[in-house]
């Protein structure tokens, strides 16, 4: 039997046929940036294709009868015949999973559901002139012939594009799984068809028996029936499609956070829990593998060089971590959902918090697919210390149960630990208790250097560094004030302040791109220029 390995996959998955690996491709690899297959159906072949869009119209031009094959039999009024495929497609309405289905199941429950669907109104039904195909046609008749139906998907794609505004590539997806699910429908089909003997007849031959294989139209009318109920109910409203995502795809709908007061304007925020995502991400067995490798290979490197530095464990405040628990870190930023000008650019603008694994191996941190979104609320509200207080709440809750009790998936007890939180300056006094203002008083959340100072060349050993004891004496004394006076350049406790592992001194680590590229590297870049304009080398003027 023919084998096909995916060569995009780390793992070196195997398929029966190449429909299957298509499929597979075009489900979990169409959309990767280093997207790489070398076509080797034939010796003609070996063509490399970087991109989806071009492998799949070199399959489609040349290798079309791979993906399946067609047999033309004679209808009858009783029975349909049904073409039988060399390789059965994967069914996606199937049950009975394969061993292989499962793990491509585990997989795509991995995907940041969560951006597909979004609870608001449940109720809210889709535009039944878009779902409707038989809505299309102009004059209400019944699709008769193979031109009424192309017909009619001609002007469906229409509808998509000039009316819903689809760009090419979304509606080519659209185009494509409607094939797939032709595909699937036809295995269906050929699963439920019998087997019968008909007799043959050619001028040169006499007769002869074949077997072939038949359908009775009532039970494809039953398949049609329910898949196009099944289809119905599942986009009826908003609430039977998250209750399918929530069955099918692990889907972890967010909850509730009640922001205001009794009396006030009603505010909310959301909230995904953490141990949902994680269990979802280490059911997959060979990234816990990767990832405890990592580790491994981590400890061994800084073993031989003291001076290596790949994680917060090897640092002076790694100490109190557990070598072998895995570390969460947080990622706040905030994000613009319109983008006015002038007063009213902040006006619209919604905090987002992300949680990721530290020790997630390189070639994986950076994608997308491995930061998961924690919470989200409008930026706006966390300068409220008691709303910030409440959205941070369950947060906190929800990472203290995984540092006390871990998670057991699949046999396995995990520890967590939680390292840092990441964010930009802004963002990192607002969650560390600091002042918001960057160009007056002690501005600095490492030291006790002010403004006026900060220009002067002052010796490092003369800076009066922040340490935790000052910044807790600071925050006590802010505490038992009642009119909050700010001290030192700290304004409140921190809303984290109850995260276990956390404290605004050592969990809050420099801003990299704006210190060194908006802050050091100008000065650097100006002082070479000027450097090179007193050699001579380059002349520069002012307009």
């Amino acid at each position: 039997m023919s084998s096909f390995i995916c060569p995009i996959c780390l793992t070196n998955r195997n398929f029966v046929s190449f429909a299957k690996m298509f499929q597979h491709v075009t489900v979990y690899h169409r959309n990767e940036s280093n997207f790489k297959m070398t076509c080797n159906l034939h010796r003609s072949c070996g063509v490399l294709y970087k991109t989806y869009a071009g492998y799949k119209s070199h399959i489609y031009r040349q290798h079309l009868s791979e993906l399946h094959s067609t047999e033309k039999n004679h209808n009858n009024l009783t029975t349909i015949p049904v073409s039988k495929q060399e390789d059965n497609m994967n069914l996606l309405v199937e049950s009975d999973l394969t061993n292989g289905d499962i793990n491509d199941q585990l997989n795509f429950a991995n995907d940041n559901i969560e951006s597909m669907v979004q609870k608001d109104d449940y109720e809210t039904g889709f535009d039944d002139s878009v779902l409707s195909f038989g809505s299309i046609t102009n004059d209400g008749k019944q699709l008769g012939s193979m031109w009424d139906i192309k017909r009619s998907y001609i002007l469906f794609m229409l509808q998509l594009r000039e009316e819903c505004l689809l760009p090419k590539n979304v509606m080519s997806i659209i185009s494509t799984y409607i094939i797939t699910l032709m595909q699937n429908l036809e295995t269906l089909l050929e699963k439920k068809a019998f087997n019968y003997t008909a007799e043959s007849y050619s001028a040169v031959s006499s007769s002869r028996k074949e077997n072939k294989k038949a359908i009775e139209f009532d039970q494809l009318k039953h398949v049609l029936d329910d898949i196009r109920n099944a289809i119905q109910s599942n986009t009826k409203n908003e609430y039977q499609f998250v209750k399918q995502c929530e069955k099918y795809f692990a889907y972890t709908s967010p909850e509730e956070i009640v922001l205001s007061s009794a009396g006030e304007v009603p505010e909310h925020a959301y909230f995904i829990p953490i141990e949902k995502t994680l269990s979802s991400m280490l059911n997959y067995q060979p990234l816990v593998i990767q990832i405890l490798e990592n580790i491994q290979q981590q400890q061994t490197t800084t073993k031989h060089d003291d001076d290596l530095m790949f994680s917060i464990r090897d640092g002076y405040h790694g100490s109190r971590l557990d070598h072998d628990s895995l570390l969460l870190q947080l990622y706040l930023d905030d994000i613009g959902l319109t983008n006015p000008i002038g007063s009213k650019r902040d006006e619209h603008k919604m905090c987002m918090i992300y949680f990721s694994l530290e020790d997630i191996p390189d070639q994986l941190r950076s994608k997308v697919d491995f930061i998961q979104l924690v919470g989200v609320c409008e930026s706006k509200t966390l300068k409220d210390n008691i709303k910030a207080k409440r959205f941070f709440q369950p947060i906190i809750d929800n990472l203290n149960k995984l540092q006390l009790h871990g998670l057991v998936i699949n046999g396995i007890h995990h520890k967590f630990s939680f390292s840092t939180v990441v964010a930009d300056n802004l963002a990192a006094h607002l969650v560390g208790g600091f002042r918001l203002c960057f160009n007056s008083g002690h501005f600095c959340r490492r030291c006790y250097v002010t403004y006026d100072e900060k220009n002067l060349p002052i010796p490092l050993s003369q800076i009066k560094i922040r340490t935790i004891f000052d910044h807790d004496d600071l925050v006590k004394r802010i505490m038992n004030d009642p009119n909050k006076f700010p001290l030192m350049g700290v304004i409140d406790q921190s809303p984290l302040n109850d995260l276990i592992g956390f404290h605004p001194i050592v969990s809050l680590p420099g801003d990299i791109m704006h210190d060194f590229i908006e802050g050091a590297c100008p000065l650097v870049v100006m002082s070479l220029l000027k450097q090179a304009s007193s050699m001579r080398l380059i002349t520069y003027g002012e307009k």
